[in-house]
C-alpha cells in the first residue's frame, strides 16, 4: 500500500512537473500570463511532492556528464560570458551609467571622502567610501561606475559557483552560475546600480566559502569585509552565522562546548574587525539605522527599502522557485543545517514578515534561493537523468528568452540632453547652489553639477518639510515663492526637469533668469 501511494505521487510530481515547466514556458514566450494562476502555491505543491519522493537516503552524486573537465568548463565559461553579455548589452549605444544611484555613487567617489556630508556619514559605509576613493586614483569614474561595477558582478557569480561547488557539488554549481546569469532580480540589481550590495554579497559568500573550508583567518577576513562595504548585508551575515554558531555545535546528540566557544570567538573577531572604520566620525552610521531596524520589528511593513516587493518577486522566479523550496526540503530532511540553510530561513522570514529594509532584502534571499534551486535540480537530474536534463533545459531556456529582452530594453534614467544641461551647473560660480525640484533629478544633479544640492528629503542643505515643498510646487504667488526659496544662501540656481511635470509659471518673472536649457530641462538663476 504505502509503495502504491508512493508511485501515484511520483506520478503525480512528474506530471505536474511537465505541466508547469510547459506553462513557464508559455510565459516566456508571451503565451500566457504569469498572473493567471497561482504559480506560487503550484511550486510549493510540487516541492512538497518533490520532498515526499526522495528517499531519505538521497544523495547529491557525481554526474559524468557535467563534471567532465572539457563540458564543465565551457558551460562555466558560457555562463560567464552571458552574465558579461547581458550587462554590457544596455552600454553598446549608451555611455550613461544606469541607476538611479549613479549619481550618488559618482558624488562619493569623487567628493566623499573629501566633504563627509552628513548624509555620507550616516547613510554610506567607511569600507566602500575608502574602496571607492583608493579606485579613483586608478581608474575614471565612469569607468568605475561601468566597467568595474561589470567585473564585480562576474566575481559575484563566480562566488556563487564557488560556494555551491564547495557545500553541494560541482554540478549544482553550474546550474547556479547559469541561473545567477539568468536572473531578472539579479540583473535588475545591476540596473539599479546597487554597487554596494553587488561587493558585499560576493565578501559574504567567499567568508560562507572559506567557513566550509575550514580557513578562519579568510572567513574572519572577508566576513569583516563584508561589515565594512554594507551594513545590511552584514546583518543578513551576521544573523545567520549567530544562529549557526550555536546549532553548529549540536551534532550526534551531543553539545560540542568547545566548538560553540570557537564560533564565538570567530564571530567577535569578525565584529570587531568590521567596527573598526566606523570608530570616529562614522560612528553615526551605527545609532543612526538602529530606529530603522526597531522599528522594522515593532511595526512590520514601515520599512521596505527600494527594490520590487515580495509577490513580484515570487512570479519573476517561477523557473526556479519550486527547485529552491525542493532544495530548501532536501536540507531539513538530511538535518543539514549549515550556514546556507540558515540564511535562507531568516532571510525568508524578514522579507515575508516584512522587518526591516524587507524588499532591499530580496536581493540576498535570491541569491540563496538560486543556490538551493541547483540542488533541485539536480535531485531531479539523480532521478531521472535524461527527463530532468529536458526539463532543466527548457526552464533555462524559458528564462534566457525575458532576461534577454530585459537586457535590451534596459537604459539609462536619463538621456544625454538632460545630462548636458545639468553639467552646464559646473559653469555657476563655485559657491552656488542648485535646487533640484524632483526628487527623480537629485541623484543626478548632485553628482554632475558639482555644485551644492538641494533636493526635497534628501542630503544635507534641504531646510523644509513635504508639505512645505508640494505647497511650493503648487503655488504660483510670487511672495510665498520668494519666502520659500530665500532661506537658500545665493547664488541659487533651479534645475527643472522634463519628469515630474511641475509648473513652470512660477518662473515667468523677474525674479528669475532662464540661465540654460532645452525643451526636456532647464535652469533658471533665482535673483530676488
Amino acid at each position: 500500500m504505502t509503495n502504491r501511494i508512493k508511485e501515484i505521487l511520483q506520478n503525480s510530481f512528474y506530471q505536474l512537473l511537465i505541466v508547469y515547466t510547459l506553462l513557464v514556458f508559455f510565459i516566456s514566450i508571451n503565451l500566457y500570463w504569469k498572473y493567471a494562476l497561482h504559480f506560487e502555491i503550484f511550486a510549493v505543491i510540487l516541492a512538497i511532492l518533490g520532498f515526499f519522493i526522495l528517499k531519505k537516503e538521497t544523495k547529491l552524486s557525481k554526474n559524468k556528464f557535467f563534471d567532465n573537465k572539457i563540458i564543465h568548463y565551457s558551460i562555466l565559461s558560457i555562463a560567464l560570458l552571458i552574465t558579461l553579455a547581458y550587462r554590457i548589452i544596455p552600454y553598446l549605444i549608451n555611455s550613461i551609467p544606469l541607476g538611479y544611484d549613479a549619481g550618488i555613487y559618482k558624488y562619493i567617489i569623487e567628493y566623499g571622502l573629501q566633504n563627509l556630508d552628513k548624509w555620507i556619514l550616516q547613510g554610506v559605509e567607511p569600507g566602500f567610501i575608502y574602496s571607492m576613493t583608493f579606485l579613483s586614483q586608478i581608474f575614471s569614474t565612469n569607468f568605475i561606475l561601468i566597467w568595474l561595477f561589470i567585473l564585480f558582478n562576474l566575481i559575484l557569480g563566480l562566488a556563487i559557483y564557488f560556494v555551491t561547488k564547495e557545500y553541494f557539488n560541482k554540478t549544482a554549481a553550474l546550474f547556479a552560475i547559469l541561473l545567477f546569469a539568468f536572473s531578472i532580480i539579479q540583473f535588475k540589481t545591476f540596473e539599479l546600480m546597487y554597487y554596494k550590495n553587488i561587493i558585499s554579497l560576493s565578501l559574504m559568500l567567499f567568508s560562507v566559502y572559506f567557513l566550509k573550508k575550514q580557513k578562519y583567518v579568510w572567513f574572519v577576513i572577508f566576513g569583516a569585509l563584508t561589515g565594512m562595504i554594507h551594513r545590511p548585508t552584514f546583518y543578513i551575515f551576521g544573523l545567520s552565522y549567530f544562529t549557526y554558531a550555536f546549532i553548529n555545535p549540536w551534532k550526534n546528540k551531543k553539545y560540542n562546548f568547545e566548538l560553540l566557544k570557537k564560533n564565538i570567538i570567530l564571530g567577535v573577531l569578525i565584529l570587531l574587525l568590521a567596527l573598526i572604520p566606523y570608530l570616529g566620525k562614522f560612528s553615526v552610521a551605527l545609532t543612526s539605522v538602529m530606529p530603522g531596524v526597531l522599528e522594522g520589528f515593532i511595526q512590520p511593513g514601515q520599512s521596505p527599502g527600494t527594490f520590487i516587493n515580495f509577490f513580484t518577486y515570487q512570479f519573476t522566479t517561477l523557473a526556479y522557485l519550486p527547485f529552491a523550496i525542493l532544495g530548501f526540503f532536501y536540507l531539513a530532511r538530511k538535518k543539514k543545517f549549515n550556514i546556507l540553510f540558515l540564511w535562507a530561513l531568516i532571510n525568508a522570514l524578514i522579507v515575508y514578515f516584512q522587518f526591516f529594509f524587507f524588499n532591499r532584502f530580496i536581493i540576498h534571499l535570491d541569491i540563496i534561493l538560486i543556490i538551493l534551486a541547483s540542488v533541485g535540480f539536480c535531485l531531479i537530474i539523480e532521478k531521472r537523468k535524461k527527463f530532468g536534463t529536458i526539463i532543466i533545459v527548457i526552464l533555462l531556456i524559458s528564462m534566457a528568452i525575458p532576461s534577454f529582452q530585459y537586457s535590451l530594453d534596459s537604459k539609462p534614467l536619463f538621456n544625454e540632453e538632460e545630462l548636458s544641461v545639468i553639467k552646464q551647473l559646473s559653469q555657476t560660480e563655485k559657491n552656488a547652489s542648485v535646487i533640484s525640484l524632483s526628487g527623480y533629478y537629485s541623484p543626478l544633479v548632485l553628482g554632475y553639477s558639482q555644485r551644492k544640492t538641494i533636493a526635497p528629503g534628501l542630503f544635507d542643505y534641504d531646510k523644509h518639510t513635504e508639505e512645505q515643498w508640494n505647497d511650493f510646487w503648487e503655488t504660483q504667488d510670487l511672495e510665498k515663492i520668494k519666502e520659500f526659496l530665500n532661506t537658500y544662501e545665493k547664488p541659487l540656481y533651479i534645475f527643472i526637469g522634463k519628469y515630474p511635470e511641475k509648473p513652470e509659471k512660477k518662473f515667468d518673472n523677474s525674479c528669475f533668469q532662464f540661465y540654460a536649457g532645452n525643451t526636456q530641462s532647464k535652469i533658471y538663476k533665482y535673483v530676488c
